[in-house]
């Protein structure tokens, strides 16, 4: 039987909110940058959900090959989609991408590290996990909450569409087992406008 998984969600809610909040406090009064602070929470409020257990589930990998093959695919698809994205006529409010931002050191540690390792151990992790504890089938939810977490934290309409590759990111947790899939494709996906771009 199916039960909601409210401890999780209201974790999930107080994150948000932190984070939130945090961008209305002065500099001076901020003890650490919003995107620090939101790094943190994401990849410490999980912690008690696994402190006796020992390591998650999805710190191994059980088929090297599958993972492989799952992150060649999704690498694959989302480059395919992406480029696709950018070359709809669309409202400029949901396709922002102008030409290419380039690639430097610092900005690829900041997908890597403040947003795609942070964000995967709580989406793909900690609440895949609890959606799944719960009952629920968890690719649907936890990528509903990812876009939701995106928008509420930052109000935007493509914000919103990070629904479409949080489904692609579950998807990838729940094919290959782990998180090593949804970490590098996620961490692709946010480098995917400065490698591919749009019309400028």
């Amino acid at each position: 039987m199916k039960t909601l998984p409210v401890k999780p969600l209201l974790v999930f809610a107080a994150v948000v909110a932190a984070i939130r909040l945090s961008l209305y406090l002065d500099s001076p009064v901020r003890f650490l940058s919003p995107p620090i602070l939101a790094a943190l929470l994401f990849l410490y409020a999980p912690v008690p959900h696994y402190w006796r257990g020992g390591p998650p589930p999805w710190v191994s990998v059980a088929d090297p090959w599958k993972t492989v093959r799952t992150a060649l695919l999704l690498a694959g698809a989302g480059a395919l989609f992406f480029y696709v994205f950018l070359r709809l006529p669309l409202p400029p409010a949901i396709s922002p991408y102008r030409g290419t931002v380039p690639i430097s050191l610092p900005l690829a540690a900041h997908f890597l590290f403040l947003a795609a390792l942070p964000e995967e151990v709580f989406f793909r992790g900690y609440l895949y996990d609890a959606f799944e504890e719960a009952g629920w089938e968890p690719v649907l939810p936890t990528a509903l909450l990812f876009a939701v977490g995106h928008v509420a934290i930052s109000p935007s309409p493509i914000r919103a569409l990070t629904f479409f590759p949080g489904l692609l990111l579950g998807w990838g947790r729940k094919r290959s087992g782990n998180l090593y899939v949804p970490l590098v494709i996620h961490f692709l996906y946010n480098l995917y406008p400065s490698l591919i771009g749009g019309p400028a």
